[in-house]
C-alpha cells in the first residue's frame, strides 16, 4: 500500500508507549458495567455504564465517541480562530479567522439590514416582489443559471462534479445529478454518514426536497381557507415579505404569496426532475457523451424548439475553477440520466424567465439566511426549531463553518496549518505509519491464505491492496505556508461582510472540488481534515484518514494495544471496503470491472449469506425491528474483516515487544477486545434509531456483539462457553 503523507514526517521518533501497570488503566474503563457477564452481551459489558455518564439532552440524537471527539476538535479549532492574528501567520489563517471574526460577531451583523440587498442589487432585481410589468421584461436563461452557480457555489438545477471514469482511470468526467441526490454516485445514491453530523445546508436542502413532496397548492385562493402550511413554507413566505419591505416594493402580501407559488412549483418541478409528461425518452447507449453530442441530442429531441447550450452552461458554472470546458469534455451517463436531462430542459422551456431568477435568488437567500441579519436567522432558527433541529451556538456554527466539520474542503486546509504545528503532536504520525504497514502486513497475509478464492482472483486481489493509497492527516499544503497562501490567494475574506465571505467561501469550495475536471488526482483531498471519520474511494481504491482521526480515543491512547483495537480496528475496516460486495466490482486500478473468477464470485456469495443471516436475527427492542442484514453488509464485513486484520497485526507487535507488561485486570487479549468494545459506546434517542433503520451501518451494540462473536480469539480470552450468546458454533468469516 502506498502511503501519502505530508512532509514534516521526517521527523525524530518518539517510541511506541508500551506501559503497562498502574499507567495501563485507560479513562474507558468506567463506561464498563462488569457485573454483565462479556459472554452473554460484550457491548453492555464494555458500555453498560457509558449512558449514565452521557445522557442525552434535548437537543442531542445521540452521543457517541464520535461526537464527543467533535465536541474537542470544536473547542480546539474555535481556540485558533478567536486568537488575534499573530505576526507569522500565513495570510491564508489570516483570512479563516476573519471569516471566523465576522461570522461571529452579530452585535455588527445586526447592525447590516437585509444584507440580501447586496444579491438584489448585483443580479439587477428580484421579479418575486416586483410588479406584473418589471416582470415581464426580465431576461434570465440557463446561462444565468450556470453563473450564478459559479458565483455562489449554490447548485441550481443539478449538481455537477468530477468524478472518476469508471471505464479509464486516468480520466475524469463530469457527472450530472439531481439535486434530490447531493451524494448521488453512478452506483446508487448514499446515505449520510451516521458518524457525521450534519451540516445546515443539508438540512435546507432536505427542505427544498420536502417542497417538492408536497402537493397541495400553496397558492392562496380568493374567499377560500388559508392553505394549510408546512414550517418551510413558512419560512419562504417570511423571507418573501422582507424582501418586498427591504426592496420597497408596492405589492401586497397575497401578490407576493402569488408571485412565490410559482417560484415553489418550480422548486418542485426541479426537485422531480422537470417535465417528462407521457412520452418515452430511451437512456443513452453509451457509458459517456462529450458536450457536443449532447447538444446534439438535445436538439433532436426538442427539434430546434429550445435554446439551450450545454458548452455554454457549463462553461459559465466552471469560470471560477481555472478549468476550460470544450466540446470535448465528457459526461458521464446512467440510469435514467437522458430522462432526467430531458425533464430539467423541458421545465425550463415552459417557465417564465422571472421564475427562473427568483427561484435561483430564493435558493441563494435561504442557503445564505444562517448568515443573514437577525430577522433572516430568526426565520431559519423558528423553522429548525419547528422540525426539532439543533441550532448550534454561534461560535459553534461559526467554527463548524469554517473548519469544514461537514462536507466538501474550503478554508479548512489553513485552520490545519495551525492544527498541525502547534495543537497535534506530528511525531505521533511516525507511530501511525507503522500501525498501518503492520495491519497491511495483516491484512495480506490474509488474503494469501483465503481458502474460498481462486488463485487468479487472488492474485488480482493482491494486486489491488498493493495499490491501495493512504491519504492521511491532512493534504502537504497545511505545512507549506507558501503554497497554502499561493492556495487561497483569489478567495477575498471582508471582516466586515459576513454574507458575501458565506457566498464566497461556498463558491470556493464548489470551485475547488470541479477543478479535478482536467485530472485525475488519487490523493486529492476532498474532505476537512477535520472531519471526525475515515473513509475508502472504491474507484480512486483511496483510504483518506483525517488528522481529526489521530487523537484519543481512536489513536493516541495510553497503550499500544487500545490503538490497535481502535484505530487499528477502523483502518482495517477501511481496507476492507476494497474487498466487499461492491469493492469487488472495482478492479485494482479502480475501474469498473469483474474482476473476481465466478468460481470465487460464487464463494463470496455463499460465505456472504452468513453474514446476512446472522445480522437479521439482531433485534433492536427500543424500534421493535430487527437489522437488515442486505442492506448493512457491507458495513457488517469491513467491521469484521477490520477486527481480524488489527488482531492480527497486535499478535506480530507482541511478538516483537515481548517486555509487555500486563494490565493488572485484562490479559493483553481481553484488553484488546474490550478497547474495540469501548470505542463503539454510545448513547442514542429513539428518533436515532429510527433512522438507523434505512442505514447502511448496523446499530453500535450489534457492530460489536456481531464481531466479536464471530471470533474464537474472543471466546478463548474470556472463556465464553460453546453456545453462549458471544460463542456461537456457527461462525461467519470472510477476511
Amino acid at each position: 500500500m502506498k502511503l501519502l503523507l505530508v512532509k514534516l514526517f521526517i521527523l525524530t521518533f518518539i517510541g511506541r508507549n508500551v506501559q503497562g501497570g498502574n499507567d495501563y488503566i485507560f479513562p474507558e474503563q468506567k463506561y464498563m458495567n462488569t457485573s454483565i457477564d462479556p459472554c452473554d452481551d460484550f457491548y453492555e459489558y464494555c458500555c453498560g455504564n457509558f449512558k449514565n455518564i452521557y445522557p442525552l439532552n434535548n437537543d442531542t440524537s445521540t452521543v457517541d465517541q464520535f461526537t464527543l471527539l467533535e465536541e474537542e476538535i470544536d473547542e480546539i479549532t474555535y481556540n485558533i480562530l478567536s486568537q488575534p492574528d499573530a505576526k507569522d501567520d500565513p495570510l491564508a489563517l489570516k483570512k479563516s479567522k476573519s471569516a471566523f471574526k465576522a461570522c461571529e460577531d452579530t452585535e455588527y451583523l445586526n447592525k447590516v439590514i437585509n444584507p440580501e440587498m447586496t444579491i438584489v442589487e448585483a443580479e439587477g432585481g428580484f421579479p418575486l416582489v416586483q410588479v406584473h410589468l418589471e416582470k415581464m421584461m426580465v431576461k434570465y436563461d440557463f446561462r444565468d443559471v450556470g453563473t450564478a452557480t459559479s458565483k455562489y457555489g449554490i447548485p441550481m438545477l443539478f449538481d455537477v462534479l468530477a468524478y472518476t471514469d469508471l471505464d479509464d482511470a486516468t480520466k475524469n468526467l463530469l457527472f450530472i445529478s439531481p439535486l434530490t441526490s447531493v451524494d448521488l454516485t453512478p452506483k446508487d445514491v448514499s446515505s449520510i454518514n451516521p458518524h457525521q453530523r450534519h451540516s445546515y445546508h443539508q438540512f435546507i436542502e432536505k427542505a427544498f426536497q420536502q417542497v417538492a413532496e408536497n402537493a397541495e397548492d400553496f397558492k392562496p385562493k380568493r374567499n377560500a381557507k388559508t392553505p394549510r402550511l408546512r414550517p418551510f413554507d413558512i419560512f419562504l413566505r417570511n423571507m418573501a415579505i422582507k424582501l418586498r419591505n427591504a426592496t420597497q416594493s408596492i405589492l401586497s402580501n397575497d401578490q407576493v404569496f402569488e408571485n412565490l407559488a410559482e417560484v415553489v412549483a418550480f422548486t418542485r418541478g426541479v426537485f422531480k426532475g422537470g417535465i417528462v409528461g407521457n412520452i418515452t425518452i430511451e437512456d443513452f447507449k453509451n457509458t459517456t457523451l462529450t458536450l457536443n453530442e449532447l447538444n446534439k441530442w438535445t436538439k433532436e429531441q426538442f427539434n430546434n424548439t429550445v435554446d439551450w447550450d450545454w458548452i455554454e452552461f457549463l462553461q459559465n458554472l466552471f469560470a471560477n475553477s481555472g478549468k476550460t470546458i470544450t466540446g470535448d469534455t465528457e459526461v458521464m451517463t446512467y440510469k435514467s440520466f437522458a430522462q432526467f436531462l430531458y425533464g430539467i430542459v423541458n421545465l425550463m422551456k415552459q417557465t417564465e424567465d422571472h421564475v427562473v431568477k427568483s427561484y435561483v435568488m430564493m435558493r441563494l437567500f435561504t442557503h445564505l439566511s444562517p448568515d443573514g441579519d437577525s430577522l433572516s436567522r430568526g426565520y431559519m432558527d423558528d423553522y429548525f426549531r419547528s422540525m426539532n433541529f439543533t441550532i448550534l451556538p454561534r461560535w459553534k456554527y461559526c467554527t463548524r463553518k469554517i473548519i469544514d466539520a461537514v462536507g466538501t474542503a474550503g478554508l479548512s486546509f489553513a485552520v490545519a496549518y495551525e492544527y498541525q504545528l502547534r495543537h497535534y503532536n506530528v511525531n505521533n504520525l511516525r507511530k501511525i505509519l507503522e500501525l498501518i504497514e503492520a495491519l497491511h502486513k495483516a491484512f495480506k497475509k490474509i488474503i494469501e491464505q483465503t481458502t474460498w478464492m481462486d488463485d487468479e482472483s487472488k492474485s488480482k486481489a493482491l494486486l489491488k491492496f498493493d495499490n491501495m493509497i493512504t491519504v492521511l492527516a491532512h493534504p502537504d499544503i497545511s505545512a507549506d505556508r507558501k503554497a497554502l497562501d499561493k492556495f487561497y490567494e483569489n478567495l477575498r475574506i471582508c471582516k466586515w461582510d459576513n454574507y458575501g465571505n458565506s457566498f464566497r467561501i461556498q463558491a470556493f469550495k464548489n470551485a475547488y472540488q470541479i477543478s479535478q475536471i482536467a485530472k485525475r488526482d488519487r490523493a486529492f483531498w476532498d474532505k476537512s481534515p477535520f472531519e471526525v471519520n475515515a473513509y475508502y474511494n472504491r474507484p480512486n481504491n483511496k483510504m483518506t484518514l483525517p488528522i481529526s482521526m489521530l487523537n484519543p480515543v481512536f489513536f493516541g491512547n495510553a497503550n499500544s494495544i487500545l490503538d490497535y483495537a481502535r484505530i487499528g480496528a477502523i483502518i482495517g475496516h477501511e481496507m476492507t471496503h476494497g474487498f466487499d460486495k461492491d469493492g469487488m466490482m472495482y478492479g485494482p486500478e479502480g475501474t469498473l470491472s469483474q474482476w473476481w473468477t465466478e468460481k470465487t464470485a460464487a464463494a463470496f456469495a455463499n460465505k456472504t449469506k452468513c453474514f446476512i443471516d446472522e445480522y437479521n436475527g439482531f433485534y433492536v427492542p427500543e424500534i421493535n425491528e430487527n437489522v437488515n442484514g442486505t442492506n448493512t453488509l457491507n458495513e457488517n464485513l469491513a467491521d469484521n474483516g477490520g477486527l481480524r486484520e488489527a488482531y492480527s497485526a497486535l499478535k506480530q507487535f507482541l511478538k516483537k515487544y515481548k517486555d509487555f507488561d500486563e494490565h493488572p485486570d485484562f490479559t493483553p487479549d481481553q484488553l484488546f477486545f474490550i478497547g474495540f468494545g469501548t470505542v463503539w459506546c454510545n448513547n442514542p434517542s429513539r428518533s436515532f434509531l429510527e433512522n438507523k433503520k434505512f442505514d447502511d451501518h448496523s446499530p453500535s451494540k450489534f457492530r460489536v456483539n456481531g464481531v466479536v462473536s464471530n471470533m474464537d480469539e474472543f471466546s478463548e480470552a474470556f472463556r465464553c462457553p460453546v453456545d453462549s450468546k458471544m460463542n456461537p458454533k456457527n461462525k461467519c468469516i470472510l477476511w
